[in-house]
């Protein structure tokens, strides 16, 4: 990562560690994750603000403990994103850059967000050879469903499009958009919808929403990046995210 402002820990600790009372609330005693640290969203980019699309990446839990860990127990990101995480070749990591760089070039940091839709996690660090994600519904339905950290963090940011790596994530937990404005969720594709990746088909669930901060919130969930073709994944997302660019930038001019 270059000299990307991270401001993932000013911004979001608070609503953490206070505003949720991650760890300590009566929702979290009732979760079954295993590694119980709450994990801060990997970045903020300085300019994120500044983007009329504001484009929020959004994966599955993460492994370990990729950060420090703060009194509280929630894990702040920022260094292990800076010194390795950003470069990685993984694809849930490389697409993710290659997208964004399409879209902002080699600075890509400095206008994304990138968070995961679950806290807590209970897959150990790949360390121990074993990554497989063993989520629980009942860490979905707790953290997405009902204290609805996701949801807050883009509320938080304002974001204005969100990409969700979660297709084949106990999808029924994003149904309910807790920050739209009543009666305006529409269906821009059907829940089961799929589109050719290579060869394979890749879940594409587009939704479009209005929000007390913009009219129009674009809401993708997609198939986790992982063994999917790296060219024709990236060009799918880039293609999606210009066409949102070029939308937002009218709308917001």
């Amino acid at each position: 990562l270059h000299s990307t402002v991270n401001i993932t820990r000013p911004t979001f600790q608070a609503l953490f560690e206070r505003d949720l009372s991650l760890l300590a609330n009566s929702i979290c005693a009732q979760c079954d994750a295993q590694l119980r640290h709450p994990l801060l969203p990997w970045l903020l980019g300085e300019r994120f603000a500044e983007t009329a699309e504001r484009i929020m990446f959004i994966g599955k839990p993460h492994r370990g403990v990729p950060g420090e860990i703060l009194q509280s127990g929630v894990i702040d990101p920022t260094s292990v994103v800076a010194e390795e995480l950003w470069n990685k070749n993984w694809p849930y990591w490389s697409y993710t850059r290659e997208v964004a760089e399409n879209i902002y070039g080699s600075r890509a940091s400095d206008f994304i967000c990138f968070s995961n839709m679950i806290k807590c996690t209970n897959t150990p660090g790949s360390q121990d050879g074993n990554s497989t994600d063993r989520t629980s519904y009942v860490m979905a339905e707790c953290c997405v469903s009902k204290l609805c950290v996701i949801w807050q963090e883009i509320k938080n940011v304002e974001a204005r499009t969100l990409v969700f790596y979660t297709f084949r994530l106990f999808r029924s937990v994003l149904h309910h958009v807790p920050i739209a404005l009543a009666g305006s969720v529409r269906e821009i594709t059907p829940q089961s919808h799929t589109v050719q990746c290579r060869n394979k088909r890749l879940g594409w669930w587009e939704r479009t929403c209005k929000t007390s901060w913009t009219d129009d919130l674009r809401i993708l969930v997609v198939g986790h990046p992982e063994r999917m073709g790296r060219n024709e994944f990236v060009e799918l997302l880039t293609n999606w995210l210009r066409t949102r660019k070029t939308t937002c930038s009218a709308i917001h001019a």
